[in-house]
């Protein structure tokens, strides 16, 4: 074992290093470079985390490197999205004392298949150890087409959406660059050639040349064709999403050939959608892949309202509909036990579902039997997989497993929930379970019962005085030392957590009388700010005014106020 820690000033300065085992072979080798497994190491929460960790070549043109950095800025945590950790500089001396830069890349590592892969049959990971949840895609590929494609394409504009929203555009979008992961997620991975929308800076007009081709000729849209730099954005996305959508639906891409003869197709001849049978699917498939930007979708959340109505309209009576994005599919109703007293339409469905596992068992003559014991083999197993499943939503929705009847709450929900129960004595003990467990999923939208058990702890006057009364015999002390410590871990899932920067600020506002931090008021300033405009974004105006309190008497200190937050005010 030969264990090597590396870390940049940007990681020394959050707490943040990296152990890589130099002795183990790498996961993957690449024209820039080679990947080693790795853990990402928190020294604030000591939370270790395993890492992809890309060392590049020493002889890497600068345009490369640049090219790379920008694809480690990318850094969204969504489930549908590869979260990327950072790009790491590392100043090295050879013998003679000359210091060397080397480079590092280091994301979140990803166990799975490539979805191009799995539309070939494969369904083991890169050790070679079979993927139950590949199969059973697989197995939707080759019996229900239709749901197969719906649910991947679902998961992938839910991931667009997100890397929409941060201002990128992937232009990069097809299956190889798709991860089914052996935990059950759709990750869109590879943010190489993405660009920022808002801006074309000096980087970016070094790196994206206008006139120049970017991406895969089989899933590009015309303004990539051309490099028509200015012109590419959104929709650019969702035109390969469109390309994609057609090829998990017929198995082939629409223009296929050499790559020149390719590119001249996607200019000049529109994707032949006759050759799907679904004639709403053709709808969506035509309009995501109009040849002029302005006819397509005008966003992921548009195109995503279409697949929704599709997979109501489109896909099999009885059959499981898609779950929400990054949750497994299911084979077939939840009522499956009861088949006998379902319409004729969902037996049938039914019977497709056991006729396919029969054959993808392998079932001798009492096909039927086996393959019904294997769905309920597989309801009871995913009984046990939903009861610990909370989806990454601040929504009050709960959607329902269509294999298990069982509620997917999301963490919204949850929190809602608990806050019903801390508002009683008899109940918030198990209130304070729910946040806890929503806590423990490190979502970004765990902040959020993060900053509730803090404000417990601390007993915050954020708190109405029913959960006060309620909760006072499980928080007879104030601990503001675990009230700081849950603050910041909300941030770090949630840099606009406008609660936990307003709890932060009372501490250095309060310094030693709380005994938590020393007293620093330009701190405090600074905090406040930051929580007042996060709180105005979000339309709570009842905190917006609970913040002014303490930036209106820091101001009567002669503590000087940033004018961004006193703008409005």
């Amino acid at each position: 074992m030969a264990i090597i820690t590396i870390q940049g000033a940007e990681e020394k300065s959050l707490g943040i290093y990296y152990e890589v085992d130099t002795s183990l072979p790498p996961i993957g080798a690449g024209g820039m470079g080679q990947v080693l497994r790795g853990v990402r190491v928190d020294r604030h929460t000591g939370v270790r985390r395993e890492a992809a960790i890309k060392f590049l070549f020493d002889d890497l043109p600068e345009s490369a490197i640049e090219r790379t950095r920008r694809e480690a800025s990318v850094r969204i945590n969504n489930e549908n999205l590869v979260e990327m950790f950072g790009f790491i500089e590392v100043d090295t001396a050879d013998s003679s004392g000359k210091l060397h830069k080397r480079y590092h890349v280091a994301s979140e590592l990803l166990k799975g298949v490539m979805l191009h892969d799995l539309m070939r049959g494969k369904t083991t990971d890169a050790d070679g150890e079979e993927m139950a949840f590949a199969k059973e895609l697989y197995r939707q590929y080759s019996c229900e087409r239709m749901r197969f494609a719906v649910f991947i394409i679902r998961n992938i504009l839910s991931g667009v959406m997100a890397l929409h929203d941060a201002g990128y555009i992937h232009r990069d979008i097809d299956p190889s660059n798709i991860m089914i992961t052996s935990d059950g997620k759709v990750k869109l991975i590879d943010f190489g050639i993405c660009k920022k929308l808002d801006t074309l800076g000096t980087d970016d007009r070094h790196l994206t040349t206008a006139g120049q081709f970017m991406g895969k000729a089989a899933y590009a849209a015309p303004e990539l064709v051309m490099g028509d730099v200015a012109h590419q954005n959104e929709t650019t996305d969702l035109y390969a999403i469109g390309i994609m959508f057609y090829e998990l639906l017929t198995g082939v891409v629409p223009f296929d050939g050499a790559t020149h003869e390719v590119l001249s197709r996607q200019l000049k001849e529109d994707v032949p959608v006759k050759n799907i049978s679904d004639k709403f699917a053709r709808k969506i498939i035509a309009k995501a892949t109009a040849k002029k930007q302005e006819n397509r979708y005008a966003s992921a959340a548009e195109f995503r309202v279409a697949v929704e109505q599709l997979s109501r309209n489109s896909v099999s009576a009885g059959s499981a509909k898609v779950t929400n994005s990054g949750e497994k599919i299911s084979l077939a109703d939840g009522n499956i036990k009861k088949k006998l007293f379902i319409g004729a339409g969902a037996a049938a469905a039914v019977l497709l579902v056991i006729v396919c596992i029969a054959v993808f068992t392998g079932s001798g003559d009492d096909e039927e039997k086996m393959a019904q014991a294997e769905l309920e083999r597989m309801i009871e197993a995913r009984r046990a997989e939903v009861a610990d499943l909370i989806r990454d939503d601040m929504s009050a929705a709960v959607e329902i497993d269509s294999l298990t009847g069982m509620e997917i709450p999301s963490a919204g929900s949850l929190i809602k929930q608990a806050k019903v129960q801390l508002a009683s004595a008899s109940t918030a003990g198990e209130g304070i379970a729910t946040l806890e467990r929503v806590a423990d999923k490190n979502f970004k939208s765990s902040a959020e019962a993060l900053t509730l058990l803090a404000a417990l702890s601390s007993r915050s006057q954020t708190l109405d005085s029913a959960t006060i009364a309620a909760t006072e015999g499980l928080f007879a002390d104030r601990d503001y030392k675990k009230a700081h410590e849950l603050n910041n871990r909300a941030l770090k899932l949630d840099d606009n957590n406008y609660k936990a920067l307003y709890e932060l600020a009372l501490d250095y506002m309060a310094g030693e009388t709380r005994g938590v931090v020393d007293r620093d008021l330009d701190k405090t300033a600074d905090l406040l700010v930051k929580a007042r405009e996060a709180a105005s974004k979000a339309g709570d105006d009842a905190f917006v005014k609970q913040i002014d309190e303490p930036l209106s008497l820091l101001k009567s200190e002669g503590i000087t106020i940033p004018s961004s937050s006193t703008d409005n005010k």
